[in-house]
């Protein structure tokens, strides 16, 4: 096992505050090592478990998507602004969310920004600085669409956008990729990565498009009654989107997962490590995902499970930035691990 080299860096924290879940809310690198990060945050004081339950509804109702800004590669940031309300994130009445009708992007635009959160998007055309939305994503006639920022553009022009969607007996896991083909103005399910298990869920993929036209696909696999035991999955794509095959098993534990293509062809996956010892950990693939090279240690001196959701971007000197939701083994406030908060770290593999 490969411990690597790294510099932990805090992003964001506050000690009454539960922070966390970067890779449901948005991490984008843009030109000159510019990072925007999207995350949830509320009130949280680490005086009862109730209060670290990932369901907790905290009385003040300050449950929110917040937005944070580096301009040297994650090393310094910028004071978070709030970008969408408890309300919009589907925790008030139907009819308390206002959508704003579909609008034209630019998905080839380098300074684009989708935001997906469950059925809501949110789109900006200029890094983050200015948001519209939230949009309505389809149902598809599902009990609920859970999409994440995860998706791809392709050389036509498409986006791809993955989520996840319920199993028809109203379990979370079957995996999707929609796609818009007229610039957001309308959404529809190109494909299913997977059909329905028995007794694991498939949910939050993360995609790559290879050098070659292939596309690769990470999923995050859990056994529904024993909620560690979970691991992640790559699927493969050769006709941009539409099918999906299973290629490789990433990891004997960790996920979910995230993929990058890295500036010298190979493939990054960093995925949460729920086990002890507690953090962060990555493998590489130089086969276009067939098999997995050493797993590394980013970090493992969390407090407690409840950390992960990994993104990572590629610095313009080739360094890895990684971004996640973290609890120290060392803190002195413990409640089923240290207070949750934003960190990074930056690393060369």
């Amino acid at each position: 096992m490969n411990k690597l080299k790294t510099e932990n860096i805090i992003v964001y924290r506050k000690e009454n505050e539960f922070s966390a879940w970067p890779r449901n809310c948005g991490v984008y690198k843009y030109k000159g090592d510019e990072i925007v990060v999207n995350f949830f945050t509320r009130t949280c004081y680490y005086q009862t478990k109730e209060e670290v339950n990932h369901g907790y509804q905290p009385p003040d109702n300050s449950s929110r998507i917040m937005q944070i800004r580096s301009n040297d590669g994650g090393r310094t940031w910028n004071n978070p602004e709030k970008i969408m309300s408890s309300i919009n994130l589907g925790q008030g009445k139907p009819d308390e969310i206002e959508f704003l009708p579909p609008k034209k992007f630019d998905f080839k635009n380098p300074d684009f920004m989708l935001v997906a959160i469950k059925n809501k998007l949110l789109f900006s055309s200029d890094k983050g600085k200015n948001i519209y939305g939230p949009c309505r994503l389809p149902l598809f006639g599902y009990d609920f669409n859970w999409a994440r920022p995860d998706y791809l553009v392709r050389d036509d022009g498409s986006l791809i956008l993955f989520s996840t969607v319920n199993y028809a007996d109203g379990r979370e896991g079957k995996p999707i990729a929609i796609i818009s083909k007229n610039h957001s103005i309308s959404w529809e399910i190109l494909s299913y990565i997977n059909y329905e298990k028995n007794d694991y869920m498939q949910i939050m993929p993360s995609g790559v498009i290879l050098p070659s036209g292939k596309m690769l696909c990470a999923i995050r696999c859990q056994r529904y009654r024993h909620g560690f035991s979970f691991w992640s999955e790559c699927y493969v794509s050769e006709d941009y989107g539409r099918t999906w095959n299973f290629l490789s098993r990433i990891n004997d534990i960790g996920s979910p997962c995230h993929l990058l293509l890295l500036d010298d062809g190979r493939i990054l996956a960093t995925y949460g490590y729920r086990s002890y010892p507690f953090g962060v950990r990555c493998s590489f693939s130089e086969d276009e995902g067939k098999t997995w090279k050493n797993e590394f240690i980013i970090r493992d001196d969390g407090g407690s499970w409840d950390l992960g959701y990994p993104v990572s971007v590629q610095l313009d000197n080739g360094d890895i930035f990684s971004v996640y939701y973290f609890n120290d083994s060392t803190d002195k406030i413990q409640q089923d691990g240290g207070v949750r908060y934003i960190a990074g770290s930056i690393f060369r593999i």
